[in-house]
């Protein structure tokens, strides 16, 4: 599961922009690296910073409520079917090619295994 960004601020889910703005103020201040010599701060700043910039957004903050922070990674909608990730291509490029074969396959039996009709001759017939 992805990060909680409204734990990292501090702040509860309803929170306002004014909120989120306070939050940010205070983590920042407890996480910036100038102000708090911890080897992890600098990593903690970082999310901190990430969170703001998320939940500060209007259209992101939509998204990070109704996906998560794997909705963000998509842009505006979240990964379907219609829209396959990259770990997918591999998989659907090899089910289609071996659809493709077997369809190839299967045309150049009905063509192979056809019955000839016998030829006819129109030119040569004269009803004298």
């Amino acid at each position: 599961m992805g990060k909680d960004y409204y734990k990292i601020l501090g702040i509860e889910r309803n929170a306002s922009n004014e909120d989120v703005k306070k939050g940010y103020r205070r983590m920042a201040l407890r996480y910036h690296p100038d102000k708090n010599d911890h080897p992890q701060a600098e990593a903690q700043f970082k999310e901190v910073v990430a969170a703001f910039e998320v939940l500060s957004d209007k259209e992101k903050r939509q998204i990070y409520d109704q996906f998560g922070e794997e909705g963000l990674k998509y842009g505006d909608e979240p990964a379907t079917f219609a829209q396959p990730t990259s770990d997918m291509l591999p998989f659907m490029c090899a089910v289609g090619g071996t659809v493709l074969f077997a369809f190839a396959a299967y045309k150049t039996f009905q063509f192979f295994s056809r019955k000839k009709e016998p030829a006819t001759n129109n030119e040569g017939s004269s009803s004298d």
